[in-house]
């Protein structure tokens, strides 16, 4: 007999996580929306991420757990994830984030069921510290119109919110493999060449600050991919002139703090 195919698949890359993947897989298990499948690709963790992944895997049959053999990075590591993932939908959900609203996924799901024309769609999100404490509540805009306004200027989807339709996302290519830090950035941007996207007005994630987000020298490699993300689309959306100026005071400032 066939296996049932999840109408959603979760891909959660993590590395060296130990310390919040408990929180993020427990925050998939609190969601009332029950036909899913999580996989989890592990970019060659060196801790106890696959103990903790394993532990649940007894329990639970819809947990996934994939380990790279070697380090392969952020891209390839998603690129993995999407090629294993048998949704219909995909939701991501970084190793250190959690969905705070345990209706997430069928609110994602009633959207994109009716509305053919969208592929994509995030939320706002709650910046929390490493104790899971809140710090700030970040919605974004709603209407396709005004994302794309502004979606040179600045990210308007946190991975960790999103979902959309694994089909469009293979035939964009997936995530780039040129960009260490902001490969999530250029498929969204690919994706909103081919269709319309959204974000509903409420939070949905917790969005974790912690020690290990930013460092001098990824604040640097962030400012230079995304002046190249931005400067590659500058034809494709809007207002481009205001999303180079910020590119390029953004990558100024970097050097400057390195």
């Amino acid at each position: 007999m066939a296996q049932n195919i999840p109408k959603v698949s979760i891909i959660t890359v993590t590395f060296n996580r130990e310390q919040y993947i408990r929180e993020a897989i427990d925050s998939v298990l609190a969601q009332s929306f029950k036909d899913w499948e999580m996989v989890i690709v592990d970019d060659a963790s060196t801790d106890n991420t696959e103990r903790i992944v394993k532990d649940y895997i007894d329990g639970e049959s819809r947990i996934k757990y994939f380990k790279n053999k070697e380090n392969l990075g952020i891209a390839r590591t998603r690129n993995r994830g999407l090629e294993l993932a048998r949704g219909i939908y995909i939701a991501p959900l970084d190793s250190d984030d959690l969905w705070l609203d345990v209706n997430k996924l069928q609110k994602q799901i009633d959207f994109l069921d009716v509305n053919k024309d969208y592929s994509m769609l995030g939320g706002g999100i709650m910046r929390i510290d490493a104790h899971s404490k809140p710090i700030k509540k970040v919605l974004f805009p709603v209407y396709d119109s005004l994302i794309r306004k502004i979606c040179l200027q600045f990210n308007p989807f946190p991975q960790s919110t999103l979902m959309y339709r694994k089909s469009i996302a293979l035939d964009c290519g997936g995530y780039s493999t040129e960009y260490k830090i902001c490969d999530d950035y250029d498929l969204w941007l690919k994706i909103g060449l081919q269709s319309k996207f959204t974000n509903i007005p409420q939070v949905l994630a917790g969005y974790r600050v912690h020690g290990g987000n930013i460092t001098k020298t990824k604040r640097l490699t962030t400012a230079k991919e995304i002046l190249d993300i931005v400067w590659n689309y500058r034809t494709k959306y809007p207002r481009a002139y205001i999303g180079l100026a910020k590119a390029y005071v953004r990558l100024l400032l970097a050097y400057v703090r390195t």
